[in-house]
């Protein structure tokens, strides 16, 4: 009998710890909840400082649990036998969050000219994403893969050799108030720059810098929801060692997203200058640049679409990216992309045609998979992904892709598992 007791009673303990550690104040009007409590208490199932916390909660007086706090974690440390430098570490723990990923491909591919090809490849990512005082959120993680800044591959290959791990991201956020935020270190851009594709900027780049959000939503709560977004930001490419005229870029962005009954909608233009930059062939340009003069590029990126399309519970979207450079001496100054992305369920397909002019970008950004990240491209590209569960991913990835600049075109598939935690 005493075994059960002590069973029942760390049963208890345990989840009044979890209340106290994991969770927050919240407001309820309900009588009943209330009552409930105080039943909990007539019968001995919660002590007196348990029963003042939760009844405190159920009517979200902050100050009154603020006082009981304190007194229901020394109950819990009594009973479960845990100091109060433990409670106190497994409160700090609660600050913390793990998150990670890992994907294993196969990945066959024909390049005319030079031949078929396949690889086995594995990306590993884990970070640590801490929230030490209000507002502030510091991150960390590593990644798979080569230095290489649009790759966290890692090919199957070296007779079962170790592969390499590198920072893959380090940063500080400070949110300032509800509507203003500003990150600094070397981060994923996700929340600091709208884009509807990777025909700019691939997926793997996490830019190093300082960027700033801003955010005003209106209309909440009402059939017209719509959002106002500035973002901008200095970013450093390059650090010279011989001169106080380092690679740089600038950039400025507006937007707007609105959703009103069954259509949703976002569109947003941006302005970038690239200052310093005299070559690109040592930072994993392919050559494909012959003009480095980047100080006017100016980009429109939108997606319209519906959250049931034909009275069904496909949400189907149209999107596109529009790019020029103003500031270039050749004629070769523009790209774009168009496509359209459809959903429902477990399953998504998506498709996009991709036309990428020779001067219009810094060849040593676009997604690398579309024949290696090239500029003077254009082509095709086709996903199809099913999801098994919510952390799990099966992936189909089409391209095929010409460069007329060197007379080459590329198919390649990529089979994908993706598996998140």
């Amino acid at each position: 009998m005493a075994g059960i007791f002590k069973i029942k009673l760390f049963c208890r303990s345990a989840f009044i710890a979890l209340i106290v550690l994991l969770t927050a104040p919240v407001s309820a009007s309900s009588e009943a909840m209330l009552e409930l409590i105080k039943i909990l208490r007539d019968k001995g199932n919660i002590t007196d400082s348990e029963y003042e916390l939760l009844r405190n909660a159920a009517v979200a007086d902050e100050d009154k649990i603020e006082a009981s706090v304190s007194e229901v974690r020394q109950d819990v440390a009594d009973n479960i036998g845990l100091s109060n430098k433990s409670m106190e570490l497994a409160g700090w723990a609660s600050k913390l969050r793990l998150r990670g990923d890992i994907r294993l491909r196969y990945h066959p591919q024909d390049k005319d000219p030079g031949g078929s090809r396949s690889r086995s490849r594995a990306r590993y990512r884990l970070g640590v994403i801490a929230q030490p005082v209000d507002d502030w959120e510091v991150g960390a993680g590593l990644a798979s893969g080569p230095s290489d800044s649009r790759s966290t591959n890692q090919t199957f290959t070296n007779y079962f050799s170790t592969k390499e791990i590198n920072l893959d991201y380090a940063y500080a956020q400070y949110k300032i108030n509800d509507k203003l935020k500003i990150i600094g270190g070397k981060f994923n851009n996700a929340n600091y720059l709208y884009t509807t594709s990777d025909l700019l900027w691939d997926s793997d780049i996490n830019p190093e810098g300082f960027s700033v959000n801003y955010t005003l939503n209106s209309g909440e709560g009402t059939t017209f929801a719509s959002t106002t977004f500035a973002n901008s930001g200095i970013w450093v490419l390059s650090e010279n060692k011989s001169s106080s005229d380092d690679p740089h870029m600038i950039y400025a962005q507006i937007g707007q997203n609105f959703e009103s009954g069954n259509l949703f909608g976002a569109l947003a233009g941006t302005y970038y200058t690239i200052e310093d930059i005299t070559s690109l062939e040592s930072y994993g340009s392919n050559g494909s640049n012959s003009d480095f003069n980047f100080g006017g590029v100016y980009t429109l990126s939108g997606e319209i679409g519906v959250n049931e399309f034909m009275d069904s519970i496909i949400r189907t979207s149209l999107f596109m990216d529009w790019v020029t450079n103003s500031d270039t001496e050749t004629g070769e100054d523009n790209g774009y992309m168009i496509g359209v992305k459809a959903s429902s369920g477990p399953w998504s397909i998506k498709y996009s045609y991709a036309d990428l002019e020779q001067n219009t970008w810094p060849d040593i950004f676009p997604d690398a998979d579309r024949l290696d990240g090239l500029t003077g491209i254009k082509g095709h590209e086709f996903i199809f992904s099913y999801k098994v569960r919510n952390n799990i991913v099966l992936d189909i990835d089409y391209y095929s892709v010409r460069n007329d600049l060197i007379d080459e075109d590329l198919n390649m598939v990529q089979l994908d598992v993706n598996v998140k935690f």
